[in-house]
């Protein structure tokens, strides 16, 4: 697979997760296709909609499906020899993060694109009226999507400690861009969850508190799930107590921290964390800029150290009160708030 396109989102399979589990009855129709993504042409699977079920998640993801896994779109990566540029702040050793079991209310996101191909991100379950929401990244969009909190590589899908929730809707900003200009400061998503054995996602394992990024200089600690490949033992991963700088010319800020490889996408910014309650208060989400990370290859040690999140501002609480009315309003042009001025 070549490295010239590389983005934050989990690149290899789990099979685990996907053991073959035989239910009876025929796969569910196709359903509706969330904005902005594309349906697969002639595909005969179930897709984020009305007729989208635990059952259909379950069959679906067969490990054939998992071990496709590819990345949706990639990071294009500067030429050799590219080194940060003076004053950006990339150069010196940053913190490295560490795997440990992961928490209840944060966990893998999965999908599909339009060319039926697998992909990753993380997501957490937030504080909403319906207690069905949970928040990832704006790239992490798709199809035959299924949530699966604090996943447990060692179980089948069916017997997943918090079960496996289908995606029932998408929300995401209309002026959001996957790209590297300022609409990437839009990199945020909601994914309303269907129930699961009659209960709601919020109900089983808690929500997090969504409060406004206080400004560019934080204290965090970031929860995603890496690549297999850099992750063998296939755990949730955490850069704990870590402090944000603004990323120049984004309204957008950034941390330094060793292990954040793809599959991170979406994961929270915790600024407080409950250990006791597995919950806590966030105030950002891995993403933006070129879909959460530097323009370098992967074999740079920048890749998985300088990882990225949108401000939670004005626009991301306007998708969060349209995602639990269940709108998918347009709010016109984006337009920056004021930055940190260029040093």
């Amino acid at each position: 697979m070549t490295t010239l396109r590389r983005k934050r989102i989990r690149l290899a399979a789990v099979a685990a997760l996907c053991t073959a589990v035989p239910l009876a009855g025929a796969v569910a129709a196709q359903g509706a296709t969330p904005s902005g993504a594309a349906s697969p042409s002639g595909a005969e699977s179930p897709s984020s909609g009305s007729s989208w079920t635990v059952r259909d998640a379950v069959r679906f993801w067969t490990p054939e499906r998992m071990a496709s896994a590819t990345d949706p779109s990639g990071r294009v990566a500067q030429p050799k020899g590219w080194t940060a540029p003076r004053g950006s702040g990339l150069t010196g050793a940053g913190l490295t993060g560490q795997h440990f079991a992961g928490i209840k209310s944060v966990g893998m996101l999965f999908h599909t694109d339009s060319a039926m191909r697998t992909h990753y991100c993380s997501a957490s379950v937030v504080r909403s009226a319906g207690h069905d929401l949970v928040l990832t990244a704006g790239h992490c969009l798709g199809r035959n999507a299924a949530f699966v909190p604090r996943y447990d590589h060692t179980k089948s899908a069916a017997k997943q400690p918090y079960g496996i929730w289908p995606v029932k809707e998408w929300f995401r900003d209309k002026r959001y861009a996957s790209d590297k200009t300022v609409n990437s400061d839009l990199d945020f998503a909601f994914a309303a969850l269907k129930t699961s054995g009659g209960r709601k996602i919020q109900d089983v394992v808690g929500a997090n508190t969504l409060d406004r990024t206080p400004g560019y200089k934080n204290k965090v600690t970031v929860i995603g799930y890496p690549a297999i490949r850099h992750n063998p033992g296939d755990q949730a991963f955490r850069c704990r107590d870590v402090r944000t700088s603004a990323l120049p010319g984004y309204y957008q800020m950034r941390i330094d921290c060793g292990g954040m490889w793809g599959g991170v996408s979406g994961g929270p910014f915790f600024s407080e964390f409950d250990a006791s309650g597995n919950t806590g208060h966030i105030i950002g989400n891995v993403g933006g800029f070129n879909g959460g990370g530097p323009d370098v290859s992967p074999s740079d040690p920048l890749y998985n150290r300088i990882t990225y999140s949108p401000l939670h501002g004005d626009r991301f609480f306007q998708l969060y009160a349209d995602a639990q009315q269940g709108l998918h309003t347009d709010h016109g042009p984006y337009h920056q708030p004021p930055l940190v001025p260029r040093a």
